[in-house]
């Protein structure tokens, strides 16, 4: 029997709210509808051609479509369709940078109307108003001490002009990373990502000098260290000192620490208030520099408007990208100290570094973000989260860890009950059992780590129904 259900999105309710969100509203599905359905093959047919002349037209890493067997039709609110018309729950899209769902109103005009006045134009050169407005919000939403901004197009340049940035203020030649990080795709930062995929980093990263990596500090797994945890995390910290400082670099060479919140492509890992209070004593006794990498986490991923907010951080450059879009145009930046920026003489962004339009669009998901259900909703949704998946800990011996920090949630797969051992065969395996189901996630067929990352306004009828499909996904590929 088909089962329906109403989605609310969490602005319908406050009445005052109407006229201001009235446009999100109207990107989300909120009318009683069925839930997402497979009826094809995956790929289905018209996929399978389409996906035939991509295999022909593009390079390698885009010629494989194992962990994604369709192409998108269209999207609504938090509901993907692919071109066979088969409909899956959303939990990729908001991965880069769809915060409020598809093609929200509000922004989508924005990025019209100020496209409209102010057309293409190199901002950096000449400024228009949404382009220093932007800087100023993102200012006043940012922790103590921010006071000055960088534009940038991707968090890519961000990340690269940050480590300038620490150099130039520091004059010293470190930088201090951590294993499983994603900082962008260019050929310094791959040196600084060194995730569990190594393929990302063949053939040029030991060309790369300066980036000494470290252990990302987690809870389930620990170097040195047989079985699962619950590990003390700030053994990374011990590591450092005791063996980094000591015997690799001095600590007066280092110029910064690098270091995602929330580290997402290794699993959603939140590192522990101990953790942060040791590194941020560490900074302040050697003089190193805070390079807080929220390109993923920044405005609400993690229930907070800055994932810095969650531990009372304050970074000396503070990253954005991604969410920081409202779901428009291509933004990105580096927000930063007085001290860092106010007299700095590194040289970053380029031609389309904040464009009006995308600023204008930022702007606009700003005000979005600004009503604070948004943020409840997140919050909501890693309690949902931890309600529907952590039981299969003790429930599966292959789901060996569940993760959540707002909106974003992760299982990580292992070969059985009291292992550590990585299984991305289960894992892959989970991932196209959930898509029969109707559930689009974040999967790579060589990670062992399911990634569910919707958007911040997903209605929590529809999330809690997509984590009930994958809690049983699971459990289907376990009985085989």
């Amino acid at each position: 029997m088909e089962r329906r259900f109403k989605l609310e999105h969490p602005l319908d309710a406050d009445p005052r709210r109407q006229e201001a969100h009235s446009s999100l509203r109207r990107s989300s599905v909120t009318e009683v509808l069925a839930h997402p359905e497979v009826h094809t093959d995956l790929p289905g047919p018209r996929s399978r051609e389409l996906l035939a002349r991509r295999d022909k037209a593009f390079e390698g890493p885009l010629r494989n479509y194992i962990n994604v067997p369709f192409v998108l039709g269209e999207k609504h609110g938090h509901v993907l369709t692919d071109v066979d018309g088969n409909s899956f729950a959303d939990h990729v899209s908001a991965w880069g940078a769809a915060p409020y769902g598809a093609q929200p109103p509000s922004v989508r005009d924005a990025v019209a109307t100020a496209w409209d006045r102010y057309g293409m134009e190199i901002s950096q050169y000449l400024s228009s108003e949404p382009v220093i407005t932007l800087a100023e919000r993102l200012i006043d939403l940012a922790p103590a001490g921010i006071t000055r901004v960088a534009p940038t197009v991707t968090g890519t340049e961000a990340v690269e002009g940050a480590v300038k940035l620490a150099r130039e203020a520091t004059g010293r030649p470190i930088i201090l990373g951590f294993l499983g990080q994603y900082h962008g795709e260019s050929t310094y930062l791959t040196a600084t990502t060194s995730t569990d995929m190594p393929g990302n980093t063949s053939h040029y990263t030991q060309y790369v000098p300066g980036v000494i990596l470290l252990p990302y500090p987690q809870r389930f797994r620990a170097p040195f260290h047989r079985g699962p945890g619950p590990h003390d995390d700030t053994l990374c910290l011990d590591y450092l000192r005791e063996w980094i400082l000591r015997y690799q670099v001095e600590p007066e060479q280092v110029a910064g620490v690098l270091i995602e919140p929330v580290a997402g492509e290794a699993g959603i890992l939140a590192p522990s208030q101990a953790f942060w209070d040791g590194l941020t004593g560490l900074c302040r006794e050697y003089g190193w520099k805070l390079l807080l990498d929220e390109v993923q986490t920044c405005m609400g991923r993690c229930g907070t408007v800055f994932a810095a907010e969650r531990w009372g951080l304050q970074p000396d450059l503070l990253l954005v990208g991604k969410g920081v879009t409202g779901g428009g145009q291509a933004v990105a930046g580096v927000l930063g100290t007085e001290e860092m920026m106010a007299n700095a003489h590194a040289h970053l962004g380029g031609t389309y570094a904040w464009e009006p339009a995308a600023c204008a669009g930022a702007l606009a998901g700003l005000d979005l973000l600004a009503d604070g259900r948004i943020l409840a909703n997140a919050k909501s949704m890693e309690a949902i989260a931890h309600e529907e998946l952590s039981p299969l800990i003790d429930e599966l011996g292959q789901v060996g860890d569940v993760r959540a920090a707002g909106a974003w949630a992760c299982l990580e797969f292992v070969t059985g009950a009291g292992s550590t051992v990585p299984d991305p065969a289960f894992q892959h395996a989970v991932h196209r059992a959930a898509l029969r189901k109707g559930v689009f996630a974040i999967s790579e067929d060589t990670k062992p780590l399911y990634r569910m990352q919707p958007a911040l306004t997903m209605e929590l009828e529809l999330f809690r129904w997509s984590c009930r499909q994958v809690a049983d996904a699971a459990r289907q590929v376990s009985a085989r």
